[in-house]
């Protein structure tokens, strides 16, 4: 790759991520790593503030573990000359970045063919896995993530009567989209007009409150959508393509034909994201799609703001967004939990190997955005001590430690937090966990006990799902270049423009963001011929 190549996707990485960065709403000074020294036998890369205390915290212990010095290292600029010198052997990848050409540069060592990391890599399932030919393992996933429908399990328990609400969280995570979608027509009118009225859900009847408790008269709408942000519209995407791709590997290599097939998938999705802006919190009533909540103040803070004070039921989105959630309200992670993504597609309409329409309506996404990645081009010594660090991190019982202390957050390895995950002899999926006939267990029946700490019941119910394997994987990572950001955000700030959508522009849209992905796919063409 040639110099100037390789500093533009390294400034494009570091753009990307300084302005995720940004998507903290205080300006407060994070803590920064301490200065590298030539002491150092092992220096991370990385470039996230967001990280900073956490590897920070990790080098640390593992410096004490260890007795050598190692230290994290937050960069701003250019590092491409510590990357083609060797110098930078252990780094950081953001997922968000130009992933093929970090990998047609040279610059990810194939862990997967290293015998040092077989017990490491053998935990990776292959939905996590960081690789842009399908074969191979390049990174090391750092935490996961999880996107789907948040909610205020002690909010939606308050618009019932008696202790039966409490089961409504299960059947939610398991029903499916014809039912969600009934339920959430029924908590929209409940708003506006209480009612004891009646609904059922997997076969279950809930009754409404005849009168709206104190905590439910907070609520405006049901959905507090981030406008600012593609993020959710992409997580629902991954649950739409997961219908027909099997992984990231074949969303990557689609064709054009593949494409073209996928009319009536991309039809269901944006029938969700019509159901989704359909009835949006306001602060003192709900509002629709159109100009008033795309065209005025309605933003990330405020959707933030909306969901945590409680005007809104549902919060489409990312345990990333779960730290904001706290600033504006203290202690509300408490009660917070997820509900999987939900699409109107049959069973004929899927034809994943390995999907069925159960497994789709009971998933949420899961994914990792950021990966730790070994340099090949690292010197020998370095190369080493990166490596010593990784095996420390998720094979020794201090390094496991260190790792909760540092992030609380759920790591990649089935043994390390799931004891208890439910057996199956049903044959594994692409995520590699069993699947299961029941994720939505009750409190009595856990199928989760995480073996370290972690933060929140938003993550313990993430980590209820990875372990039971009903998740999908986060298949955007592997859309054509810039299809994301030039297509689908600048599609949907159009789209959501409109107050109404007719049949005509359902199909425009439709139109162009299928149109967009076969426009790449052309382009890559060209550019391989030439």
């Amino acid at each position: 790759m040639k110099i100037k190549q390789l500093f533009a996707l390294v400034l494009a990485a570091a753009m990307m991520l300084s302005l995720s960065a940004c998507r903290n709403r205080n300006d407060e000074e994070e803590n920064l790593p301490p200065e590298v020294t030539e002491n150092d036998e092992l220096v991370i890369y990385h470039n996230s503030k967001d990280l900073a205390p956490g590897l920070i915290s990790l080098t640390e212990e593992y410096s004490r573990a260890s007795g050598k010095k190692v230290s994290a290292k937050l960069y701003s600029a250019d590092f491409s000359d510590d990357i083609k010198s060797g110098k930078a052997a252990l780094y950081v990848v953001d997922t968000k970045s130009d992933l093929e050409d970090w990998h047609s540069g040279g610059f990810f060592a194939d862990l997967m063919n290293d015998s040092g990391f077989s017990n490491v890599i053998t935990k990776i399932p292959a939905g996590l896995q960081l690789n842009n030919t399908g074969l191979g393992s390049y990174g090391i996933p750092l935490m996961l993530e999880g996107y789907g429908y948040i909610f205020d399990r002690s909010m939606l328990e308050s618009l019932f009567e008696g202790e039966t609400a409490k089961n409504l969280v299960n059947d939610l995570k398991t029903c499916s989209y014809s039912e969600f979608e009934s339920f959430v027509t029924a908590v929209e009118t409940y708003i506006s007009a209480p009612s004891a009225a009646k609904i059922t859900v997997n076969g279950n009847d809930y009754t409404f409150r005849a009168e709206k408790s104190e905590k439910a008269k907070t609520l405006t709408g049901v959905f507090s959508m981030n406008y600012e942000s593609a993020e959710a519209a992409k997580a629902l995407l991954s649950t739409a393509l997961a219908s027909k791709f099997a992984g990231r590997y074949e969303v990557m290599n689609a064709n054009e034909e593949t494409v073209s097939s996928l009319e009536k998938t991309v039809s269901a999705y944006i029938e969700v994201l019509d159901l989704h802006t359909r009835s949006i919190a306001g602060v003192e009533n709900g509002i629709s799609k159109g100009e008033e909540f795309s065209g005025g103040d309605y933003n990330y803070s405020t959707a933030i703001d909306l969901f945590a004070k409680g005007n809104a039921l549902f919060y489409p989105g990312s345990t990333s967004d779960a730290a904001d959630f706290e600033k504006s309200r203290s202690g509300i992670g408490a009660a917070l939990d997820i509900l999987p993504m939900k699409l109107p597609l049959s069973d004929e309409d899927i034809t994943a190997a390995g999907m069925t329409k159960e497994k789709l309506d009971r998933s949420i996404v899961i994914g990792s955005r950021y990966y730790l990645a070994v340099n090949p081009k690292a010197e020998e010594n370095l190369s080493a001590a990166a490596k010593e660090f990784i095996s420390w991190l998720y094979e020794d019982e201090a390094g496991k430690t260190a790792y909760s202390g540092a992030f609380g957050a759920i790591p990649h390895s089935f043994e390390y937090f799931a004891e208890s995950a439910p057996q199956s002899s049903s044959p594994e999926t692409e995520s590699g966990a069993p699947e299961t006939e029941n994720p939505g267990k009750s409190s009595e029946e856990p199928s989760f006990v995480p073996s370290h700490r972690v933060e929140s019941s938003l993550l313990t119910s993430v980590g209820q799902y990875y372990a039971a394997g009903n998740w999908i994987p986060d298949v955007t990572t592997a859309m054509p270049k810039d299809w994301n950001d030039s297509v689908l955000f600048e599609g949907l700030s159009d789209f959501f423009k409109m107050e109404n959508w007719t049949d005509e522009d359902r199909k425009g849209f439709s139109e162009t963001l299928l149109g967009g992905w076969k426009d790449r796919l052309e382009n890559k063409t060209e550019q391989n011929v030439g």
